[in-house]
C-alpha cells in the first residue's frame, strides 16, 4: 500500500509541474516570401506556473517530405494563459539546412524556397535537466515568387509583323530563389468569346515546349506558318526542381495580314519531331502528317501504329501496311491521312514507331479535316 501512494504522488506531482502548450501559427495572408515570416504565432500556457521555453521548427518539402529547413528560436518567458510572441523574442534563431538542392539562404532575412512545404513547429520547455516537450502543430502552405515569370514580346494584343515569332520573358523573381529553373511554354489558339487565360488552360495547343533553360523561345521552322485570321494566346510556367511555382499572365497577338515570313521553310512541308515518351503535348495536322525520324540502325523498315486517343477506349486505326522503309540517318516521312475513312475530324491520334530494337518514339496530333 505504501509503494502505492508513493507512486501515486510521484506521479501527481510531475502532473502539477507539466504545462501543456497549444501554438497557432499565424502566417501572413499574401503569403510567405522570408524567414522571418514563419516565426509569427500565438502561445497558450495551460499550466499554472509560467516557464522558459524554446520553439523549433521544421520545414519539409509536402511532396517528398524531405526536411529542407530547421531553424531553433532563442530561450524565452511563456506566462500563464495566451502570448502573442514578437519576433524579437525568438531571435537569433539558429538554422541548419536540409537536404540539398533546394537553394535555401542560410541568412537571418533570406528568402525561402519557392513551393508546397509542410511546417511543424514544436514548444520545448527548458529545464535544467533536460528538456520537454510541451506543444506540437503543423500546417501546410506554399512559398511563391515575389514576380511571377514576365512577358515581354509579342506585347499583349498586338500584331507582329512575322508569321514565326520571337518569344521573349523575364525569369520570376527574386532570381537567386531558384537553382534549377525551367520553362514551359504554350501556345494556343484564341476563339471567339475566350479570354486568354481560358485558352492556354482549355484548348489544344498549337505548339508547346516543356523544360527550356532560357528566358526565349523561337516559333520552329518545323511548324507551319501562323495563320494571319487567327489570334492567338500563350503563356509560360515556370518550374523550379520539375515543380510548378508561378505562372506568367496570358498574352495574346496576331501576325499582320501583310506580314512576311522572315524564315525559309522546307518546300516539302513542314515536318513535327518524334519524341521518345508519351507525353501530354498534341499539335495540329490537316491531311498529311509529316514527320522526321533519326535512323540510327542499320535497318531498313521500321513499325507504324496509329490509335484514336479521343475516348478512355485506345482504338488503333488499320493501316495499309505496317512497316515503313527507313534510310540510315535522317528521314523525312509522310502519312496521308485522307486515304483512311476512320480518321475522324477534331479527333486526337496517337502516332506510334518502333525500330528494329522494339523502341518506341510517338508522336501526338489532333487531325484536322483539310477545308
Amino acid at each position: 500500500m505504501k509503494k502505492w501512494l508513493l507512486f501515486l504522488l510521484v506521479l501527481l506531482s510531475v502532473s502539477a509541474g507539466q504545462a501543456q502548450v497549444i501554438i497557432t501559427p499565424q502566417l501572413p495572408p499574401l503569403g510567405l516570401t522570408v524567414k522571418p515570416q514563419l516565426w509569427s504565432f500565438s502561445l497558450i500556457n495551460a499550466g499554472n506556473t509560467a516557464i522558459n521555453v524554446k520553439v523549433e521548427m521544421v520545414l519539409k518539402d509536402a511532396s517528398n517530405n524531405q526536411t529542407v529547413l530547421s531553424g531553433v528560436s532563442s530561450i524565452f518567458n511563456l506566462p500563464m494563459g495566451i502570448k502573442q510572441v514578437q519576433l524579437a523574442e525568438v531571435l537569433p534563431v539558429t538554422y541548419t539546412l536540409g537536404v540539398p538542392g533546394y537553394g535555401v539562404d542560410i541568412s537571418q532575412d533570406g528568402f525561402l524556397p519557392v513551393g508546397t512545404f509542410t511546417i511543424c513547429y514544436t514548444v520545448i520547455k527548458v529545464l535544467n535537466d533536460a528538456p520537454e516537450q510541451v506543444g506540437e502543430e503543423c500546417i501546410t502552405t506554399q512559398v511563391e515568387p515575389l514576380s511571377p515569370p514576365q512577358l515581354i514580346l509579342p506585347v499583349d494584343s498586338e500584331r507582329v509583323e512575322v508569321t514565326r515569332p520571337f518569344f521573349t520573358w523575364l525569369p520570376p523573381s527574386p532570381f537567386t530563389l531558384f537553382n534549377n529553373l525551367r520553362y514551359d511554354w504554350v501556345l494556343v489558339e484564341l476563339l471567339p468569346t475566350q479570354s486568354a487565360s481560358d485558352a492556354v488552360q482549355q484548348n489544344i495547343p498549337v505548339l508547346s515546349q516543356q523544360g527550356l533553360t532560357f528566358t526565349n523561345f523561337q516559333y520552329p521552322l518545323s511548324m507551319p506558318e501562323l495563320d494571319t485570321s487567327k489570334y492567338y494566346a500563350w503563356r509560360v510556367t515556370a518550374k523550379n526542381n520539375s515543380s510548378p511555382i508561378a505562372n506568367s499572365e496570358a498574352w495574346v497577338f496576331k501576325v499582320r495580314k501583310f506580314g512576311v515570313d522572315t524564315t525559309v521553310h522546307r518546300s516539302s512541308g513542314y515536318y513535327l519531331t518524334l519524341k521518345k515518351e508519351e507525353d501530354a503535348t498534341a499539335t495540329a495536322c490537316s491531311g498529311i502528317l509529316r514527320y522526321e525520324f533519326l535512323n540510327e540502325l542499320n535497318a531498313t523498315e521500321v513499325e507504324l501504329r496509329v490509335y484514336d486517343i479521343s475516348t478512355p477506349n485506345r482504338r488503333e486505326i488499320v493501316l495499309d501496311s505496317v512497316g515503313y522503309a527507313v534510310k540510315y540517318g535522317q528521314n523525312f516521312l509522310q502519312l496521308d491521312l485522307t486515304d483512311y475513312s476512320a480518321i475522324k475530324d477534331r479527333h486526337i491520334y496517337l502516332l506510334e514507331l518502333i525500330n528494329a530494337r522494339k523502341e518506341s518514339w510517338y508522336l501526338k496530333f489532333e487531325y484536322r479535316k483539310p477545308e
